[in-house]
């Protein structure tokens, strides 16, 4: 890149599986395997180091007399980064689903999840924009535990509802923030965090695979549970709607996405004068358009489109002083062979 001190990396990834399904009876079927992998870096911004993991799990589907369906799993997970201590765990999942008629299926799911840190979270030192961002050596892994509720419901063949709510617990939840001592980035754990929230979609199928209207509006309640306050940069509200039309070989879509205006932001690149106007951000608004036309009519295997992005170029920012993409334009040709 640009920077006085060029970000350059070189990394290897090895990875593993291997896997077995077998249905054990009609009513049962397990899924199971072993995975590793192993990677190693040189760079710049990370220095040199080596990580692996390892992971073994089991799935049993499990289908009853009456109409439901289970799924119970567990998998074990290790992971080791560089000089980090090693850390795994056990991780128990319960999934159910049950179909009460042709048009409404109830599901429900709850489980623990564990996550190491990447190589870019514990060792990133880099400086760019003003912002530096500094290693965490003693960074640890992050566990959660969620549950999900939702309901499908299709009254009719031309719309589809679909609705969810859902609970995250964190434990040493792994986020960026700054450290006021020095005014430098770098990633940590919060000691206890909650996400909870809502998601609710429907689809309108106003012609039979040619014409579509769809919403998705999502609730999001992110907060650190020692301070109370919000986690930064989660928006509270995000809305998306679009409408999709596809006949006589010909392709055109609209997109919609709003998101709440952020509640919390890294204060301290402020405070510190870091970031000038870096507390001046706004709700986000902006609109797509795509346009594409397959030339099949005309015996030839091309697609051509045209993509248009942020077409009002609406202004706004989701990281702090960093302004998002501008109005821009893609144009392209795909060969269908």
């Amino acid at each position: 890149d640009n920077a006085d001190i060029p970000n350059e990396s070189t990394s290897n990834l090895y990875r593993g599986e291997v896997q077995l399904h077998s249905n054990i009876t009609n009513y049962l079927v397990l899924t199971g395997g072993v995975e590793g992998t192993l990677s190693e870096v040189q760079s710049s911004l990370f220095g040199n180091p080596d990580a692996y993991s390892i992971g073994a799990y089991v799935v049993g589907d499990i289908t009853f007399n009456f109409p439901l369906i289970a799924s119970i799993g567990v998998r074990y997970d290790y992971s080791k980064l560089d000089s980090l201590d090693g850390s795994g765990a056990v991780s128990p999942k319960l999934g159910l689903n049950y179909k009460i008629s042709k048009e409404l299926i109830l599901r429900s799911s709850f489980g623990t999840g564990f996550r190491a840190p990447t190589t870019a979270e514990a060792f990133t030192s880099t400086s760019t924009g003003g912002i530096t961002v500094k290693p965490n050596p003693n960074i640890k892994s992050e566990y959660n535990l969620t549950f999900e509720f939702g309901a499908n419901y299709t009254p009719m063949k031309f719309i589809n509802f679909d609705f969810a709510v859902f609970q995250n617990e964190y434990y040493d939840m792994i986020e960026p923030g700054v450290d006021p001592a020095d005014g430098l980035v770098f990633f940590s754990n919060l000691v206890r965090a909650r996400i909870q929230g809502l998601e609710a979609s429907t689809i309108f199928y106003l012609l039979p695979n040619e014409l579509s209207l769809s919403f998705n509006y999502t609730y999001l309640w992110a907060r650190d549970l020692e301070t109370g306050t919000a986690l930064r940069y989660r928006p509270r509200h995000i809305f998306y709607s679009g409408v999709d039309f596809r006949k006589w070989n010909f392709d055109f879509g609209i997109n919609f996405r709003y998101t709440s205006r952020v509640e919390e932001i890294d204060d301290e690149l402020v405070d510190l004068g870091i970031v000038v106007d870096g507390d001046v951000r706004v709700p986000v608004y902006t609109t797509d358009v795509k346009l594409g036309y397959t030339l099949v009519s005309f015996n030839l295997p091309l697609n051509i489109y045209l993509n248009i992005k942020n077409i009002f170029n609406y202004n706004y920012v989701e990281l702090i002083g960093n302004l998002r993409q501008i109005r821009n334009y893609s144009f392209g040709i795909n060969l269908m062979l």
